[in-house]
């Protein structure tokens, strides 16, 4: 053995070893960038939709208020007309349409809807109420096809309020004597259905009582 090669090292190519384990390092990364990627815009999806069903519900809440005070200025104003006697409806729309107050439009034909009855809508069961097709109100007036817009209802009945009675004798008179309170009120179902964008919708329901006999002199819906 020749005394001059034991001291010789044989180094090898690391070079292909290197670039593969860099190849693999960059494919991880980029799929954990594409991971992140897809979870960050699902997040924002489901804010954008939860925002949009919020804005949707809160809409459809709000409309529930508007109905109730036109639903009081009709049971006042009879037909939406100035203490009986006449009408002085703020705006007259195409086809007998009317809107109130530049805020809340009323369906030609639907003008004393305080008379619907329960059943007007809700009978036949199966049949959806309120939509564009079926409704009493709308808002806003203006509203184009495909925008978003609230339909309205209007659903009631008559009905006797809970009172008290006090009967007692007149001592040895034998005479009975009573005293009782109570009174009727109209009882209401207003439903709210709000159209928004993305095929969001909202359905609410609220019940409204009026004591008849507490209506406004006045008609204010002017």
């Amino acid at each position: 053995m020749d005394k001059h090669s034991q001291g010789i090292v044989h180094h090898q190519d690391q070079g292909g070893f290197i670039l593969v384990t860099a190849m693999m390092i960059l494919l991880i990364l980029t799929i954990m960038g594409i991971a992140m990627n897809r979870t960050t815009t699902t997040e924002l999806q489901i804010a954008g939709n939860d925002r949009l069903h919020k804005q949707s519900f809160y809409e459809a809440d709000g409309a529930t208020e508007f109905a109730a005070e036109a639903l009081e200025q009709n049971i006042a104003c009879l037909d939406f007309a100035q203490n009986g006697d006449g009408s002085t409806w703020l705006t007259d729309a195409a086809a007998g349409d009317i809107v109130l107050d530049n805020n809340i439009a009323v369906e030609n034909n639907h003008h004393q809807f305080w008379q619907n009855v329960i059943g007007t809508y809700s009978l036949p069961a199966g049949n959806p109420y309120p939509t564009d097709a079926r409704r009493d109100m709308w808002l806003p007036p203006n509203a184009a096809a495909g925008a978003p817009h609230t339909n309205i209802t209007i659903e009631g009945i008559a009905d006797l309020t809970a009172g008290s009675s006090i009967l007692f004798a007149a001592g040895y008179l034998g005479l009975g004597r009573s005293m009782a309170a109570g009174g009727v009120t109209l009882d209401y179902s207003i439903d709210a259905q709000h159209l928004d964008l993305n095929n969001s919708e909202s359905l609410i329901r609220v019940q409204y009582h009026h004591v008849v006999g507490r209506e406004d002199p006045y008609c204010r819906y002017n």
